[in-house]
């Protein structure tokens, strides 16, 4: 019971993920494929933070999706990510140049971070009381 009603927040952030724009659509799917692509840097100690991080995130977004519906507020989720980032801008100096994975890293850095940003936006418009989800 516990697991179905899980799963029913996580189909049901889903589907109002793809209600977006369809100009959102790369991004949207970019952001979490970006992030579940540490899978085959493991068992690399980054790859591990990045996806245990990224679980962590969209449990987070699951959780308040269910309770607020596709609210402005579901980036906070992603706030988690910022140790990580700094972090991960700690150990750059220990990641061979020009490799798949220092590409990997750079990438994910960068889109995390944009990420962040918007997330931030829709914080501060939230604080300002555009509260109303965005779907039903």
């Amino acid at each position: 019971m516990f697991t179905s009603r899980i799963m029913k927040a996580l189909v049901d952030l889903l589907k109002n993920i793809f209600k977006m724009p369809r100009a959102w659509w790369p991004w949207m799917a970019g952001l979490p494929l970006i992030n579940l692509s540490s899978i085959f840097f493991l068992p690399r100690t980054e790859a591990w933070v990045v996806l245990g991080t990224g679980l962590l995130a969209a449990t987070i977004m699951t959780a308040l999706h269910a309770k607020l519906g596709y609210v402005r507020l579901l980036g906070i989720g992603h706030f988690v990510w910022i140790p990580m980032l700094i972090w991960l801008g700690f150990r750059l100096d220990n990641i061979l140049e020009g490799t798949l994975f220092q590409g990997w890293i750079l990438t994910l850095m960068t889109m995390n971070t944009v990420s962040l940003l918007l997330d931030i936006i829709d914080l501060i418009r939230y604080l300002h009381g555009d509260r109303a989800p965005r779907f039903k």
